[in-house]
């Protein structure tokens, strides 16, 4: 592959600061996971019965490791792009034994972690199988996603990993922590308008600070305030809108910096995947902790799809936003967009009814509407998963239709 000997400017610019986020990335998740590593088998040593516990800083040791790995390639190829070298390409045969092995993997690691979740001690060695278990339907899912279309460089798409875990994936963090203290801000006015809540408030976690606060009063509590409409309401608000119109917006971020780089929609949708599973990645490990039984086998089958949801979402963005900058449709990604937010949302909400509500202690007394909703919940989440596979399907074959 001839690389352009005009690399110059802003696409100059762009190669080195991806060395310098690579450089920068590899090294910190090195230093982060080795630290991780250390307070594990500090913690196993200095206490044989915390295995859960130091089992899942296992999870976030390895993680981190396989973070450092995926800046890797975003740095070789960044350095090779500034040398003027020749940009190596993987066979198309390689590509089939990569993916065959990886299967392999992937099933190797699920019977090895269901076999031996049966033994709680087992935790503390399964940590390492969480990584593939989660990370290789992801890459399966980009894969699919980006059959037959023009894909872009090497170079610009693992650009695009290291700048979703170096810039992106902090980036949203921070936004979603200041609308979190926002929010508990409106909160706060709001109780200074129910003087009589706010000196309950008060009282309450004057008591639970000095472990004087029996479990019958907190849910006391809770259902006074979730009977509150404005409580309940702007919850539902937040994860279910305010949420997925963040995420949706920010995820893939990165090709907002190449507009007017002749970014075609084939190329926008597979950088969009590749945002999407750069996110599902980080959550999902910082989520789903290391198999103790076989009810996490559950859990890991439901971030699955969630991982769908921000692959497929994300692509859809991602095309969108290629549209508006190749030949001006922002109708394409207003369209996109607003989609994925409605998409995102509905997963949002009723993941959150059927996996909360019945749950709740007093789960009768907040009204009919949201049992019946959770009673729904994993339908309609099946639902939304087929329609994302759908959405997955048809965008690929659309995106082929057009660049052909």
């Amino acid at each position: 592959m001839p690389i352009d000997d005009q690399l110059q400017g802003r696409a100059k610019l762009y190669t080195i600061a991806q060395v310098v986020m690579s450089s920068l990335g590899l090294l910190i998740s090195f230093v982060v996971s080795f630290l991780f590593f250390v307070m594990a088998f500090m913690g196993l040593a200095g206490d044989p019965q915390s295995v859960q516990q130091n089992s899942t800083i296992m999870v976030i040791a390895w993680a981190s490791l396989l973070f450092g790995l995926l800046f890797s390639p975003g740095l070789f190829y960044s350095i090779l792009r500034l040398q003027r070298k020749k940009i190596p390409v993987i066979p198309d045969r390689w590509n089939k034994r990569i993916s065959f092995l990886l299967i392999i993997i992937w099933l190797l690691s699920l019977i090895i972690t269901l076999i031996s979740s049966n033994w709680s001690w087992t935790s503390f060695l399964n940590a390492i199988f969480v990584v593939p278990l989660v990370t290789i339907p992801l890459f399966f899912l980009v894969k699919i996603g980006s059959h037959q279309l023009s894909t872009g460089s090497p170079n610009r798409s693992w650009g695009i990993v290291s700048f979703n875990f170096f810039v992106t994936m902090p980036f949203i963090l921070i936004v979603e922590v200041l609308v979190f203290i926002l929010v508990l801000l409106v909160i706060g006015v709001w109780l200074l308008n129910q003087p009589d809540l706010f000196r309950q408030i008060i009282q309450y976690s004057e008591q639970l600070s000095l472990g004087q606060l029996e479990p019958q009063i907190a849910e006391e509590i809770l259902l006074n305030l979730f009977k509150n409409p404005v409580v309940l309401n702007g919850s539902i608000f937040i994860i279910a809108f305010l949420v997925p119109l963040i995420e949706e917006f920010f995820k893939p971020m990165a090709l907002w910096f190449l507009a007017g780089r002749k970014l075609t929609p084939s190329q926008g949708f597979m950088g969009g995947l590749i945002a999407g599973a750069c996110f599902a990645t980080l959550e999902t490990l910082g989520a789903i902790g290391s198999p103790t039984d076989t009810s996490w086998f559950f859990l890991l089958i439901g971030r699955m799809g969630t991982g769908l949801l921000h692959v497929t979402l994300s692509g859809l963005v991602g095309w969108g936003l290629a549209s508006a900058f190749y030949n001006r449709n922002w109708g394409r990604f207003l369209g996109n967009y607003f989609s994925a937010v409605l998409i995102h949302g509905l997963w949002n909400l009723f993941a959150l009814l059927s996996g909360i509500t019945p749950l709740l202690p007093f789960s009768d007394d907040i009204g009919n509407l949201p049992i019946f909703l959770s009673q729904l919940g994993p339908f309609v989440l099946l639902s939304l998963a087929l329609i994302n596979v759908s959405i997955l399907l048809r965008s690929n074959r659309k995106l082929q239709q057009t660049t052909t």
